[in-house]
């Protein structure tokens, strides 16, 4: 889940600059998430950056050695872990079948719920039913920039900005769905991608990043996550030298390339270790 609200974007800005319109594409957002919980001071649980350069994004995760890069040009994403020297590489379509399949079984799940006519079991369908296709009450307060999003299961409450350059908009956007995407592929049990895709389009909608997002769920169990973003709108010599160095990676013949399954069978083991 922490994943999962990091590349959905969920930021504060400490300060947003104008943006020239030949360095719009390039920026780096720093993000870290934040649980809560009652009676208790909010948790760390993740610090990431991702590195906008060149059409691509290099999402990397403190403390995990790798790198996700995003590249929609060849419609694909690059799952490059330099501990273990391996790579995954998924194609947009290969994301969008994996998720017409998770579609089509959750369905049937909440139709076998709804037929054994069990309480819990309603209950349970529910709540699946809104994660496939969310429906939220929208407000948005232009004063403050504020962005609310509410519903009975999940909430939204975000603070956003509007930059100078609107390509910025796009091109964020673009890539919190696609790794909104990618997380539920990878992490099944997570919130699905529909209610932060539904967030993304009314960002899009008015112009907007998010420099601040909180999200509260009454699912299973009652989540409370806030993440931070510091947005840069000039990367500087380490951002180069990282992306020259995932590069260099990735283009090295003793890296091997593995399928997404592999993949997930190399986390699983790893976890068990």
């Amino acid at each position: 889940m922490w994943r999962l609200l990091v590349a959905a974007g969920m930021l504060t800005v400490a300060s947003v600059m104008g943006i020239n319109p030949c360095i719009a594409q390039e920026f780096r957002i720093r993000t870290t998430v934040y649980h809560h919980q009652q009676n208790v001071d909010p948790a760390i649980v993740s610090r990431s950056v991702s590195i906008f350069h060149a059409e691509k994004v290099y999402d990397s995760v403190d403390g995990l050695g790798e790198v996700t890069i995003f590249d929609p040009a060849r419609k694909r994403l690059i799952i490059l872990n330099e501990s273990r020297m391996i790579k995954a590489m998924i194609n947009f379509d290969e994301i969008k079948n994996l998720l017409n399949v998770a579609r089509h079984q959750t369905q049937e799940y909440i139709h076998d719920k709804i037929k054994r006519q069990e309480s819990t079991g309603k209950v349970i369908a529910e709540q699946l039913k809104f994660q496939l296709d969310p429906v939220f009450d929208v407000q948005f307060e232009e004063q403050k920039n504020q962005l609310i999003l509410e519903s009975q299961l999940v909430n939204y409450h975000v603070q956003c900005v509007a930059p100078e350059q609107k390509a910025a908009v796009g091109t964020y956007l673009r890539f919190a769905d696609w790794m909104a995407r990618l997380n539920y592929v990878l992490h099944p049990y997570t919130l699905p991608p529909g209610s932060r895709i539904k967030l993304n389009e009314e960002l899009r909608s008015r112009d907007l990043i998010p420099t601040e997002v909180e999200l509260q769920t009454r699912l299973e169990e009652n989540l409370h996550l806030r993440a931070e973003h510091r947005i840069h709108w000039k990367l500087d010599h380490k951002d180069r030298g990282l992306i020259h160095h995932w590069e260099t990676l990735r283009k090295n013949k003793d890296v091997k390339t593995i399928t997404v399954q592999e993949y997930l069978r190399n986390q699983f083991a790893g976890l068990r270790k």
